[in-house]
């Protein structure tokens, strides 16, 4: 069973949610090691391999977001940055019609281990948590529901 599932998932990100104005714009830098250069929309192992080589920075995990959509919700995903000589900074390309600049980063408070654990089944979740009937009732306005019930 999903040891993030129900309650002490949704309560992860509820804590989370009410720290959003902690949250910071982290500017990009632009870095490359030798022959190798971070590879777009590849934060986790980007930042592994810059803090492998560079022994005065450190990898911070934590959750970009974007601010409520129509629905209420924020996005939050799953993302890694450095920290070198108290400043962090993203090393980490990301598609050209993103607007990096709306983006905003929400520290990680916990182990490596445990933000690690809660990615492996929600690299992005949206908060709060649709409900089935909310569900239904978007991908219905979209076109996009068929027989929804055929897989249930």
């Amino acid at each position: 069973m999903d040891a993030w599932a129900g309650s002490e998932c949704d309560g992860y990100f509820a804590r989370l949610y009410e720290r959003t104005s902690d949250a910071v714009n982290v500017p990009f830098q632009e870095v490359r090691h030798g022959g190798w250069e971070p590879k777009k929309n590849g934060c986790h192992p980007n930042v592994a391999f810059w803090t492998a080589q560079h022994k005065d920075c450190k990898a911070v995990r934590g959750w970009l977001f974007w601010p409520p959509d129509q629905t209420g919700r924020v996005k939050f995903i799953a993302h890694s940055v450095v920290e070198c000589q108290g400043e962090l900074v993203d090393i980490t390309p990301i598609d050209q019609n993103t607007p990096r600049e709306a983006l905003r980063f929400l520290q990680h408070l916990g182990t490596e281990e445990k933000f690690f654990n809660i990615t492996k089944n929600h690299s992005q979740f949206d908060y709060p948590p649709w409900t089935w009937e909310e569900w239904r009732k978007s991908q219905a306005l979209r076109g996009t529901e068929g027989d929804v019930d055929a897989d249930w």
